[in-house]
């Protein structure tokens, strides 16, 4: 098994309610995360626990995409908000992103963390593991949100 971890912060002049409110709200993705070319189902309020949708995912290689459902693990608005799938672009690649929200005396210190779990047996090319492994796209998520919200 392999594993690709990646990890973003920044800071936010706001509180931590209203990145929360913005970040786990996947409607919010387009146009804020360079890979997100849509997003399907119930995307427009914060997704609570348990709530699942569907992301399509645009690499910078490839055209046409993917399709990911994500499953919201742990929604502690404000606090923390994690998500995960199963099958990320293939079987055998799992992911789970986890975002905290920080009070911090300029507003909110934001922080995603990515683990991806890449089975042994699972078909995956080394140029997504690249793509996963660049920490560039998720940077730049990161202070597109800061950039929305500071507006």
């Amino acid at each position: 098994m392999r594993i690709v971890q990646t990890s973003a912060e920044t800071t936010i002049g706001r509180n931590p309610g209203q990145v929360y409110e913005f970040v786990t709200t996947p409607a919010n993705w387009v146009g804020t995360h360079p890979v997100t070319a849509a997003v399907e189902g119930a995307t427009q309020a914060p997704a609570a626990a348990g709530a699942r949708w569907i992301e399509v995912i645009r690499p910078p290689d490839d055209p046409t995409g993917f399709r990911t459902e994500w499953l919201a693990t742990l929604a502690a608005p404000g606090h923390t908000w994690v998500i995960e799938t199963d099958r990320l672009l293939t079987a055998g690649v799992r992911c789970q992103i986890a975002y905290t929200f920080t009070d911090h005396p300029q507003g909110t210190y934001f922080r995603r963390d990515m683990s991806v779990l890449v089975d042994d047996t699972a078909d995956v090319e080394e140029s997504m593991l690249a793509n996963l492994s660049d920490g560039s796209a998720h940077e730049g998520y990161l202070e597109a949100v800061k950039a929305v919200l500071e507006r």
